[in-house]
């Protein structure tokens, strides 16, 4: 952008909102200053207080207006992005790469909006989408088109919904054109609110930077503007386009940190336009960890402050108005507060409890009372202890305890407990039929015994992989990988006990028509049957129950007492896979003892009563292994009983 000598205005722009920029044109230098200083970390004599980059303070001290933009960096998990806080919904997304097709820009999903190059592709329009290309460069006549900073400003004034949603919002190079773009979309709602001087600081530099970065100044001379308005806004224009240029003449606008620089020159246009009165109602938390979509159009924030509950509410109100549905706040490290702002909305808080309750690793039941709970109005983490769940970890379990699960997808989920499942008593089945072919059949109790381990071993190696595989984040405790907690589990050991019992018969055609029970070999079955008591629990009460943990309610630690779907799933697992361990045997070994109908019962009702009782009692105790110790004294009783009847 070429600088111009501009002519002598008259008083009026100036003593509205312009004449305050052009007074400033020292205060301005240094800022830029300030600003190249901090890039090029060159040597300076100015004092420590003067080479303090603007946006490292809480306020925008030439104007005292607060600071209102900020940059997260990004992480291990997500790239970093700009926000307004007063526009919580939308974040802006830099990057000097960006340059996106149209199928590639669509992949990003709903709500996005490409600015001025990032979207390599005409400029777009798709509302049911919610996708915009504000672009003048590509599939497009471009002396007849807006720049993008023209298009952001049609878009505003003609209704669009950022206030509904979360937006992503993309820019490559942060020229003028750009940061006008977002200071435009970021300012919606004090945009249209304007008083009519105020609009007149603003819209001018919008139409004139407009129209000098689609038809170059020569051009632009004829965009609408009085001539006595024309030169002081282009020399405004000229001081913002300063700090860029002195970047680039230095070489160093390449390696610039482009969160820093959005930042420092989107508060510059704020001088432009605001005085601090007009921020007097301006109130943010501390710190805004970030927000989650729950229950629909409502949102759940998660923020640190040291103020009150219904103090944080208030101002978070301001922000996010109707959106708002839960607070997760901060007081204390680990110490959160949870309120329902929405309360006729269909939102339970009792929902986000259990989901908390499920995936906190601070929840291990001992105490019972030490878990999230409360009101349907207002609660908390547990105490005294805290939370062990991370800020963003809160709001993907708020998400998750809202998500919307219909029929289909929780039955998706069964199938693929069963599928699971299926497959590792496959697995036994198969190690069972190699080792027949290989060495041939058995007469001989440790031949038998090795064999059994064998696919026991098969069975927990896989059960192991798929629950590390599943365990996201390594949350191995929702699989039931955890110390026992609790005592009133232990209500249902005898119960457990006898079903395991009966539910060993299956063990009868097995182990029966064998010889030379006694002596050593009695250990090694000791073994076998224990390894036998662990596979099935890290298959049933560990992964296929733990697959189905977060879709449907389960019992808790010393609460209430009921049957739930992850537990009938699993007992008629436990029911089958018992039946067919039973039939495969009588096929491939003589049947001596008993009826096929008696131990065929049996199976089945002990299965199904050892299924439910130890799925019960791993819900109850959080873990997995008092029902393997139970499973294993219940087999190992019907050895003894089958030897001893033998």
């Amino acid at each position: 952008m070429a600088k111009t000598q501009g002519e002598e205005s008259d008083g009026r722009f100036l003593r509205g909102r312009a004449g305050r920029v052009a007074s400033t044109d020292t205060s301005r230098s240094t800022g830029v200053v300030r600003f190249r200083s901090d890039f090029a970390r060159a040597d300076s004599a100015n004092s420590e207080a003067a080479e303090r980059p603007a946006w490292e303070s809480g306020e925008h001290r030439l104007h005292a207006l607060p600071r209102r933009y900020d940059f997260h960096p990004a992480d291990d998990e997500h790239a970093g992005y700009l926000r307004c806080r007063e526009a919580p919904g939308l974040r802006v997304h830099l990057d000097r790469g960006y340059a996106f097709t149209e199928v590639e820009a669509r992949r990003l999903g709903e709500r996005v909006i490409l600015l001025d190059g990032a979207g390599q592709f005409a400029p777009t329009i798709d509302s049911k989408q919610q996708f915009y290309n504000l672009d003048h460069h590509e599939g497009c006549l471009r002396a007849f088109t807006l720049a993008a900073c023209e298009q952001a400003l049609v878009l505003v004034v003609k209704g669009l919904t950022l206030d509904k949603g979360d937006w992503s919002i993309y820019a490559n190079e942060p020229d003028l054109d750009t940061l006008f773009a977002l200071w435009v979309l970021l300012n919606y709602r004090r945009l249209l609110a304007l008083s009519p001087d105020r609009r007149d600081a603003i819209v001018p530099l919008l139409r004139l930077e407009g129209a000098i970065d689609a038809n170059a100044f020569d051009v632009a001379e004829y965009c609408g503007l009085p001539r006595e308005l024309l030169a002081p806004t282009r020399e405004i224009l000229d001081r913002l386009h300063r700090p860029e240029l002195e970047l680039k003449q230095a070489g160093e606008w390449a390696q610039a940190d482009l969160g820093s620089y959005v930042v420092e020159m989107l508060g510059e246009i704020d001088k432009l336009v605001y005085e601090r009165d007009d921020f007097e109602g301006f109130a943010c938390v501390e710190e805004e960890y970030g927000h989650v979509e729950i229950g629909g159009e409502r949102t759940a924030v998660i923020c640190r402050d040291a103020a009150g509950i219904f103090e944080v509410e208030k101002r978070l109100k301001g922000l996010w108005g109707d959106r708002l549905g839960i607070i997760a706040l901060e007081k204390e490290s680990g110490h959160y507060t949870l309120r329902r702002t929405a309360s006729l909305a269909d939102i339970d808080l009792v929902a986000a409890y259990d989901t908390l309750n499920l995936l906190d690793p601070a929840v291990d039941g001992r105490p019972a009372a030490k878990r999230w709970g409360g009101s349907d109005e207002i609660g908390g983490s547990p105490r005294p202890t805290g939370t062990g769940l991370k800020p963003r970890e809160i709001g993907a379990a708020l998400w998750q305890a809202y998500r919307h699960r219909g029929k289909v997808a929780k039955l998706k989920q069964v199938g693929l407990a069963l599928l699971l499942s299926g497959g590792l008593a496959a697995l036994a089945g198969l190690v069972i039929v190699v080792w027949q072919l290989i060495a041939g059949p058995t007469q001989n109790a440790a031949g038998a015994a090795r064999r059994l381990a064998t696919a026991a071993v098969a069975v927990l190696g896989l059960a192991t992989l798929l629950t590390l595989q599943f365990a996201h984040r390594k949350r191995v405790w929702l699989f039931g990988w955890r110390r026992p907690a609790g005592r009133d589990w232990l209500l249902l050991a005898p119960l457990g006990a006898i079903g395991a019992f009966l539910c060993g018969a299956w063990i009868d055609p097995v182990v029966g028509p064998v010889a030379g029970w006694g002596g050593g070999t009695q250990a090694l079955v000791v073994v076998v049957l224990a390894l036998w008591a662990l596979a099935a629990e890290l298959s049933w009460r560990g992964l296929t129950h733990g697959l189905l943990l977060l879709d449907f309610p389960v019992q808790a630690v010393a609460g209430k007492w009921f049957v739930s779907v992850p537990t009938l799933v699993s007992a008629a697992l436990c029911g089958l896979v018992s039946l067919t361990a039973l039939g495969a045997g009588m096929l491939s070994l003589p049947f001596t003892v008993g009826s096929v109908w008696i131990e065929t019962a049996m199976v089945l009702v002990g299965g199904l009563l050892s299924g439910l009782t130890l799925g019960m009692i791993r819900e109850r105790s959080l873990s997995l292994w008092p029902g393997a110790v139970v499973q294993w004294l219940g087999w190992l009783a019907a050895v003894l009983v089958i030897c001893g009847w033998r």
